[in-house]
């Protein structure tokens, strides 16, 4: 099926999944970013000194690298809303005791197709999520469906009523403590800054 998307065609069609093909690259080069920087973490048989400037180097490189690929992933997410082209983010969190407590997932799925994205960009999300919800506090799982509710309005208006590009999960855990698992879909163009502007106006 992915063979067929990828055919050669003029124009538009043709450059989309050329930066489509970049980004799935640079996913892939941060991914063994990353495992080289969990190996050298755990890595006993080289002196300490050693390790610590390797990994220090590493590091710098991850985020210099994430820098880069957030740039090429808005203008991604730009270009491919010139089309018809189906892009959306899907991010998870945890609530404990109604606060914010940790980024769980975050995911870009391009027609059908889907890929991890770094965790500092659905942490973004996740933050803004949060303050367009008022803060952060323990009524914040009840304030996080009312805004989920205008931002699935706002963009089943825009899609023309495609009502599938939006859901919302919220999964409340009792025990061993009261927490609320949460998962957010929404088109990816909510990671444009201005499309973001936009919403907080709702």
């Amino acid at each position: 099926m992915e063979k067929d998307l990828f055919s050669p065609q003029p124009g538009y069609e043709a450059e989309f999944w050329k930066r489509y093909r970049v980004m799935k690259a640079m996913l892939s080069h941060l991914h063994q970013q990353e495992m080289l920087l969990s190996g050298l973490k755990r890595e006993q048989a080289i002196p300490e000194s050693a390790r610590d400037m390797a990994i220090r180097a590493v590091e710098g490189e991850i985020s210099a690298n994430r820098k880069v690929f957030h740039d090429f992933l808005v203008n991604f997410i730009n270009y491919g809303a010139q089309g018809l082209h189906r892009m959306d983010v899907d991010i998870g969190f945890a609530l404990i005791s109604g606060v914010l407590a940790e980024n769980r997932h975050c995911s870009l799925h391009v027609e059908g197709f889907a890929h991890t994205l770094p965790p500092d960009i659905g942490t973004i999300l996740m933050e803004k999520l949060v303050d367009m919800a008022g803060g952060n506090d323990r009524s914040l799982p009840d304030r996080i469906i009312e805004v989920y509710k205008k931002i699935e309005g706002h963009y089943d208006i825009i899609s023309g009523g495609d009502l599938g590009r939006c859901s919302l999960s919220l999964t409340e855990e009792l025990f061993p403590c009261r927490c609320y698992h949460v998962r957010i879909r929404f088109p990816a163009r909510i990671l444009l800054e201005e499309d973001f502007i936009r919403l907080q106006g709702l």
